[in-house]
């Protein structure tokens, strides 16, 4: 009887541990020799990268996840991705089949997760399908026009095939803003409509990425409150509440997340010092990022003005190379104000404040509330910040 108990609970360990297993088995329909395939995904918060040699036109991937989880397949072990060599697609925790083409994996072919069929789904409606075929052609014309300029030495018809390029860039530009709209839209229709799935809170996270602030907290909260609750315990469902509370106290009208460290002359700096005493601009930015460094000229202006009126600005680099920082706030002539290294200080404030783009800057009141925030480098931005640093102070 002990004997099959053991058996039994044995089966039983095995069984629990097999349902957290993926296998996925590829067939490749033309002949492949000696050439490897690589697969990547994310495990709270842990890159996973593998690799497999092609051995008779097949191979194979093992692993262990507890949700299904979007991957990437490549052709190349650097990940250089394009439309031929890559695939987004989910790994589920059962056993997968994939056929591919080696030389044109858009065609690849994967069956036996759902997941990923819901995914196919989405990336496939009419409407997404009828954009990328525009987006093609349009690009297929710009290649054709770009050729056709290259190889003529006629300068009237260089002019011409120049404003047909134009015209299709305006084209192209304006094709992907209505894709972009069309398709947070159809995300939106399907988190709805999908609240167990778990591509749900990956659409999510990117929605709430790409749109720094652009849509109401409540708006996204309400979407997650509503996922199943299995998804919640995902890998992609964590991260979302996490971005999710960050995202909560980095809008406008929160307070200030506090933040301490070295600054770049190794002083002690923390943000909650200022506190009842300075306005604080927060300025994220990079030595490598030229609209960041385009915008110092009117940092300069402003910091002149206000700074013994009770004004501070922080800026904050993604810089990894430190000399090269340190090298730019000397040429940039910005030492003045303080100065704060993501890097160097091994600090978490790129999440805190939900920062996906530079330069961005936070404005934040003596109360430490936060009143302002701005994207990007742009003459309306430096209009609106202008505008509120001189309401404040010349008011």
């Amino acid at each position: 009887m002990k004997l099959k108990l053991s058996i039994f609970f044995l089966f039983l360990s095995f069984k629990l541990v097999a349902q957290h297993n993926f296998v996925l088995n590829g067939v490749c329909s033309k002949n492949t020799v000696s050439k490897n395939i690589y697969l990547t995904y994310n495990v709270n918060g842990k890159s996973i990268t593998k690799s497999s040699q092609i051995h008779n036109n097949k191979f194979v991937f093992k692993g262990e996840i507890d949700f299904p989880v979007k991957a990437i397949i490549c052709t190349d072990a650097r990940f250089y991705m394009t439309n031929l060599n890559s695939k987004v697609f989910y790994l589920e925790p059962c056993i997968m089949n994939a056929k591919l083409d080696f030389d044109d994996l858009s065609t690849i072919v994967i069956n036996g997760s759902k997941t990923n069929d819901e995914f196919n789904v989405l990336q496939n409606t009419t409407e997404k399908k009828k954009n990328r075929k525009k987006n093609d052609s349009i690009r297929e014309l710009s290649r054709l026009y770009s050729a056709k300029m290259i190889e003529t030495n006629d300068k009237s018809l260089k002019i011409k095939f120049q404003e047909s390029l134009d015209s299709l860039d305006h084209q192209l530009d304006q094709l992907v803003d209505q894709s972009i709209k069309k398709n947070k839209q159809l995300d939106f229709e399907f988190i709805k409509k999908n609240p167990n799935s778990f591509v749900a809170p990956d659409l999510l996270d990117y929605i709430l990425e790409e749109e720094n602030n652009q849509i109401p907290y409540e708006t996204i909260e309400n979407l997650y409150n509503k996922l199943g609750s299995e998804v919640k315990k995902s890998y992609g469902g964590k991260q979302l509440a996490e971005k999710l509370n960050y995202f909560k106290n980095s809008r406008i009208g929160s307070l200030a997340s506090d933040f301490k460290g070295s600054d770049v002359n190794a002083d002690f700096l923390q943000l909650s010092s200022f506190r009842n005493n300075k306005y604080v601009l927060l300025d994220f930015w990079a030595s490598w990022c030229g609209p960041c460094r385009e915008d110092f000229p009117f940092l300069k202006e402003m910091y002149s003005k206000y700074k013994d009126k009770g004004f501070e600005i922080i800026s904050v680099t993604k810089d990894e190379k430190l000399d090269l920082w340190r090298a730019t706030i000397q040429k940039e002539n910005i030492e003045k104000w303080k100065h704060f290294s993501i890097k160097e200080n091994k600090s978490t404030i790129e999440d805190t404040y939900v920062v996906t783009a530079i330069p961005t800057k936070i404005l934040i009141d003596k109360d430490g509330n936060i009143i302002g925030r701005w994207i990007g480098s742009s003459a309306e931005n430096i209009e609106a910040i202008e505008n509120m640093i001189t309401e404040i102070f010349d008011n």
